[in-house]
């Protein structure tokens, strides 16, 4: 499964904006400053996070983006159904028999379900030792 920039650009923006819910607004060209990717690049991405509904915007001074609903609440998987076209860990071909299909199913549910499980605040508050030790062992 490739994550396109779309994908992680758009994570990189809702997660900074999780790490600052309740705190502070941010605009789209502060966060593609801090990130070094396009501001015009991520202001796409922010416009399918709006439609989306999961960012909301204020004009004016004090003005900016911040989630529309809590980082505990905002799962990865809506992030990027938003702005990916298609997610698909393995497709299947017209060769693969019953026993590559049922991998690939099962691949494709697996990964669909850490998507629509893992929430923001999930991946604000990870242990990074812990991580860093389970990846020891893969």
């Amino acid at each position: 499964m490739k994550i396109s920039t779309r994908g992680r650009y758009g994570l990189y923006f809702m997660l900074t904006l999780a790490n600052e819910y309740g705190i502070k607004k941010r605009s789209v060209k502060s966060v593609a400053t801090e990130h070094d990717i396009s501001d015009l690049y991520l202001e796409q991405i922010v416009a399918s996070l709006k439609k989306a509904g999961l960012v909301k915007s204020t004009r004016g001074a004090y003005g900016g983006y911040e989630l529309n609903q809590p980082p505990e609440e905002m799962y990865v998987g809506e992030i990027f159904k938003a702005v990916e076209e298609n997610i698909v860990a393995v497709e299947s071909d017209e060769k693969d028999g019953k026993a590559e299909r049922f991998l690939w199913r099962r691949i494709r549910d697996a990964v669909s379900d850490v998507l629509d499980h893992t929430t923001l605040k999930d991946m604000i508050d990870y242990d990074e030792d812990e991580i860093d030790d389970y990846m020891f062992y893969i």
